[in-house]
């Protein structure tokens, strides 16, 4: 009891460092008047700078959390688990791919059915002309969320709530915490938050739903990788730069509206059919709970 006291503790302590602190970064630029027009992690404007330094808060916070309140042992294993693959890793990777190309698809066939004109394709056509632009991309890929990310919000966070029984309530809380810590970016006129909430409010708020449903997705390749968080910085990249990034842009104003349903509801079907395979059961009984608090 004493020690899940504690847990607690720690992960309120956790959420809500990270979560101010990044709330008071990116919202700066606003009260200090700075032009916010074209914001954004690979910008380089005074304005950029509070939003990037804001966006990596959950990474930042959780390498701190580690290194104060685990053991030596924990701090290890939170190290391996992001940075050393093992051989789930490729299946977790291919997976997160096919999900994402999917959603893609889906999203464009209901586009074009609604009259909408085709996906650019600008970011393949560029690594077509020069293949070193893949390098370009997949470095921003990663640092526009994945590594600003995913080492707290799965790395610290989903590990200390990662309970076989409750693995549904712990994704879904993680999912709501992830969609309201994005609050600043719904102010920001080159984020896609921007756009949806512009467009409709229930749209802009359907973001938080889609972090939720979204979340299942990222804690069931959580679970196929045993813990590791190395295929989650790939499945991140995936859905920022193929399903609403670079990749695929310029992409039409109905397929920026249709895509969040979409995610929603291809998310929702692959976790319920893919956590009732063997595959997966397999996995998950495979996975061990560890609790490398000091």
């Amino acid at each position: 009891m004493e020690k899940a006291a504690k847990n607690r503790k720690i992960l309120i302590l956790y959420l809500v460092i990270t979560i101010c602190l990044t709330w008071l970064l990116q919202f700066m630029p606003m009260i200090m008047g700075l032009d916010i027009e074209n914001t954004s992690i690979s910008s380089f404007d005074p304005a950029s700078l509070f939003f990037g330094v804001g966006g990596v808060m959950p990474t930042l916070t959780a390498f701190i959390f580690v290194f104060v309140f685990y053991t030596k042992d924990g701090i290890k294993d939170f190290l391996k688990r992001c940075f050393v693959p093992n051989k789930e890793c490729i299946a977790a990777i291919l997976i997160s791919l096919g999900l994402i190309c999917a959603e893609v698809f889906v999203t464009q066939m209901i586009s074009k059915g609604l009259g909408a004109e085709k996906l650019g394709f600008e970011g393949v056509k560029l690594i077509a002309k020069n293949p070193l632009y893949f390098f370009y991309f997949l470095f921003w890929g990663i640092i526009s969320g994945p590594f600003s990310e995913e080492f707290g919000w799965r790395g610290f966070l989903t590990d200390r709530l990662f309970q076989k029984s409750k693995l549904l309530q712990a994704s879904l809380c993680i999912g709501f915490i992830w969609g309201i810590w994005h609050l600043p970016l719904y102010f920001y006129p080159a984020q896609i938050q921007h756009d949806w909430f512009m467009i409709n409010p229930l749209l802009g708020l359907l973001f938080i739903v889609s972090c939720m449903s979204a979340a299942l997705v990222y804690t069931t390749i959580y679970v196929i990788a045993k813990r590791k968080v190395f295929p989650i910085f790939f499945l991140h990249m995936f859905k920022n730069i193929i399903l609403t990034g670079a990749m695929i842009y310029p992409f039409s104003d109905t397929y920026s509206k249709v895509v969040v349903f979409v995610e929603i509801v291809l998310d929702l079907l692959f976790y319920v059919v893919f956590t009732r395979t063997a595959f997966y059961r397999t996995a998950l009984e495979q996975t061990s709970e560890f609790d490398y608090l000091k």
